[in-house]
């Protein structure tokens, strides 16, 4: 089986390109390249355009069940409400490990909202892999409450809600129509609904081109990572037996994120182009009860263990 239908290796993809795209942000945030929260999520949603061109789901689309189509365009909606409230946390905190710890409750929430809308019942050794998932970013939520405002946690919390309804909805929809219609239409939302603002907002309109003609190009890849993070993390859910499972591997995220921060670190004392505070501050904050945040890190891993065919 390759890669492609391996829902995953698709899922631990998805986490390692998202978490990538997670260290960046933190140096664009840091950089003042983006300098307020709408930043990040209208450059995403103009992003969506890419898979419009490069998946050939137009046709298939527009012949999907109407509901199933309203499913589709509200879960791209949704994403790009997740990405703005990660950023409104973010500008507060500029951490991006931190902030991806919350965001990897998502795999509380995933299997009470597939229950309760898919009705979605799990073997038992999967239910017990999901808890001891849960106890281990439990324990390094508890060790990041210290630095958080009440505000910043609520901005996590509904950004962690929002992500959970896009996996369960997406869900829904790759239930009755293939991946291509469910990727074009997710798509289509978040493009044409980020179009719709810039049209209806000058103001947000000038701060994209003027953010879009001074890093364009670094923009595009960053972009990419995080669009092909996104419709790998739908991948694995398509191909897999849940997407609880898949939201159960995805809580390996802080370990790429932490991991990519590290690269990062080392190759900034070789290479000044880029001022690399953000990264060292928000490194910092791991060496504190670092024995118990990798504990934490090692319970993680084994919960996915537990879920391998």
């Amino acid at each position: 089986m390759g890669l492609w239908d391996s829902w995953i290796a698709m899922g631990l993809v998805s986490a390692a390109v998202w978490g990538m795209s997670c260290v960046i942000d933190v140096c664009f945030v840091g950089e003042g390249i983006y300098r307020k929260p709408a930043d990040g999520p209208l450059i995403a949603g103009l992003t969506c355009i890419v898979p419009l061109f490069l998946i050939d789901g137009r046709e298939q689309a527009l012949d999907v069940d109407p509901e199933v189509a309203v499913v589709a365009l509200v879960a791209g909606l949704c994403y790009i409400l997740h990405i703005y409230f990660y950023f409104k946390a973010l500008f507060a905190l500029n951490d991006a490990t931190n902030a991806e710890i919350f965001n990897t409750l998502s795999v509380l929430f995933v299997p009470l909202l597939a229950f309760v809308l898919l009705g979605e019942v799990l073997m038992p050794l999967h239910y017990v892999a999901i808890g001891v998932a849960i106890i281990g970013i439990v324990v390094l939520v508890w060790f990041q409450l210290s630095k958080l405002t009440w505000q910043v946690a609520g901005f996590l919390g509904i950004s962690v809600l929002f992500i959970s309804l896009v996996m369960v909805m997406q869900a829904w929809v790759l239930q009755h129509v293939d991946y291509p219609a469910a990727v074009w239409l997710f798509s289509s939302a978040a493009f044409f609904g980020v179009v719709f603002l810039l049209m209806i907002r000058s103001g947000l309109r000038q701060r994209v081109i003027q953010i879009c003609k001074r890093f364009g190009a670094l923009l595009v890849v960053v972009q990419l990572l995080e669009i092909g993070a996104v419709l790998g993390s739908q991948r694995a859910t398509d191909v897999s037996p849940s997407v609880s499972l898949v939201a159960l591997i995805e809580c390996s995220l802080p370990v790429f994120v932490m991991a990519f921060s590290w690269i990062l670190l080392g190759a900034s004392r070789h290479c000044r182009i880029i001022d690399m505070d953000g990264i060292r501050s928000a490194l910092a904050t791991q060496t504190n009860a670092y024995p118990s945040k990798l504990f934490s890190l090692a319970m993680i891993i084994g919960a996915i263990f537990l879920v391998r065919p």
